[in-house]
């Protein structure tokens, strides 16, 4: 590993400690990596986990100042230069109170010791690789004229990721500041990074992935004779609940997060989020000025949708953002063209200030804009004709289902009810009549089925229409019942 001289100028002033406003944001995984220390000893407290994310903020302001082509170098080459800051500066990056810099450096040096799991994720939340790797590759304590000074290194590998803005996403540091244990820390970074999705919905992650998320490897997941036992509901009552508890006490967030947990059986098998928006919400007339809350709603935003970005970005980033936005339009106007569609295109302008970039070429937005509106149009048609062939599906099962004998039908139920997938608060809607209304009653039939009676729902389904979306989509073509865009 390159490392640049040891007598590097100091990363900041000599003045107290004042963030950009650029830099007002820290880069965090977005359903990309998941940091998990892999020994049971080394779970990451509260303290433990703003250090761990200080580190970062201060290799990513570092490579940020050196500008484009060092990250490049960085990439390319495989160079890592040694970072250097003084620890009270780390202390007010990390969001922790007080003069106590010896905690901080006995954290730090913990974390060299740690040997973390870092999983990369694909979109649907699933591991596509298990990475085993340390945060820092050296870690050096000031000592005589060094003293309140530290100065570490990250291997090149492990830098790269954290300088990869596809796999890392803005969060406020003011919001991660309130947050007052350690997993509730954990949980806000791990569901926030969903906030600004369509259907406002975290990843539906494995039970145990959420445990180890939120406290490491721990004694709720167990090997017992080889076989994998998790104590969900211990997790739940005494580490869960109040992690919710306090992420949602957070004034500053104008969303509450809600639990959905995924049964396999009798057992929870997965864990996903949901965002659910406060009342009231905030009142922004009162703290942003006038003519930014009339700008944003000439261009299309609705409050609600005023209230989100307000959550990721200062009025000062969106001030910024509405007068690049006339400055694009008017350049582009004096070439004789015109922006496609002024929401996307301030949004992308807003993305580009939140990460730091100072030269904002209006054509290149422009041709994202167009490329995401485009992508945005796919996905929502292609949403619309798998919702379309489910309820097709759905109508086939319930046509079916009605046609049994009562004697039939009720052995169905019998034979579900004695399984051991049976839910018994799933299993109340089966006791009415089954008939098109009684949706739940047929679904949860349905998916037991899928599971123990796979032949017999393929006799149901045993032409192409009910057998994949490209079938259906043929035979409703076929048809000349056209697709509506």
């Amino acid at each position: 590993m390159r490392q640049h001289q040891p007598e590097q100028r100091n990363l900041f002033p000599t003045e107290d400690l004042i963030v950009p406003e650029s830099l007002q944001k820290m880069r965090k995984a977005v359903a990309a990596i998941h940091a998990i220390p892999r020994n049971p000893e080394d779970s990451q407290n509260l303290t433990n986990r703003r250090v761990f994310d200080g580190l970062i903020i201060v290799a990513q302001i570092h490579c940020r100042q050196r500008g484009k082509e060092f990250i490049q170098r960085i990439r390319d080459e495989r160079v890592s230069p040694l970072f250097e800051v003084r620890t009270s500066e780390l202390g007010k990056l990390s969001g922790i109170p007080g003069k106590n810099y010896d905690r901080i450096i006995e954290e730090i040096s913990r974390i060299y010791e740690m040997d973390f799991e870092f999983n990369v994720c694909a979109e649907d939340g699933e591991t596509i690789w298990e990475n085993r790797a340390r945060l820092l590759s050296s870690l050096g304590v000031g000592k005589n004229h060094k003293r309140g000074y530290i100065r570490f290194a990250m291997d090149p590998e492990m830098l790269i990721l954290l300088l990869e803005p596809n796999l890392w996403a803005s969060f406020s540091l003011s919001v991660m500041h309130d947050l007052g244990t350690s997993a509730a820390y954990a949980l806000f970074q791990q569901t926030y990074r969903y906030i600004n999705t369509n259907q406002k919905l975290t990843a539906a992650l494995p039970t145990k992935t959420w445990i180890e998320l939120l406290v490491g490897k721990n004694r709720y997941v167990k090997d017992i004779d080889g076989k994998e036992v998790i104590n969900y509901g211990e997790f739940k009552r005494r580490v869960l609940n109040d992690a919710i508890e306090k992420v949602n006490e957070v004034p500053a967030l104008t969303y509450n997060i809600e639990l959905k947990e995924h049964r396999q059986g009798n057992r929870v098998a997965r864990l996903q989020f949901k965002f659910i928006p406060k009342e009231p919400t905030l009142q922004l007339e009162s703290t942003w000025p006038e003519d930014i809350l009339t700008v944003l709603k000439s261009i299309g935003f609705l409050d609600k949708e005023i209230t989100d970005i307000s959550q990721a970005h200062s009025s000062a980033s969106v001030a910024d953002a509405i007068c690049r936005l006339k400055e694009a339009e008017q350049r582009l106007k004096s070439e004789g063209k015109a922006i496609s569609s002024r929401k996307p295109y301030f949004l992308g302008i807003l993305r580009n200030i939140a990460a730091g970039e100072d030269d904002i070429d209006p054509e290149k937005i422009e041709a994202e804009v167009r490329i995401e509106m485009a992508e945005r149009a796919a996905e929502e048609r292609k949403k619309k004709m798998q919702d379309a062939y489910d309820e097709h599906r759905r109508k086939r099962f319930s046509a079916w289902v009605t046609s049994l004998s009562v004697e039939d039908r009720k052995q169905l139920i019998a034979d579900y009810e004695a399984s051991e997938d049976f839910n018994p608060v799933l299993g109340k809607s089966l006791k009415k009549i089954l008939t098109e209304e009684n949706r739940s009653g047929l679904s949860t039939l349905r998916v037991w089925m899928e599971k123990h009676r796979s032949e017999t729902l393929a006799g149901v389904f045993n032409t192409p229409e009910y057998q994949s979306l490209e079938g259906w989509m043929m035979w409703k073509l076929s048809g000349d019942d056209a697709i509506e865009a």
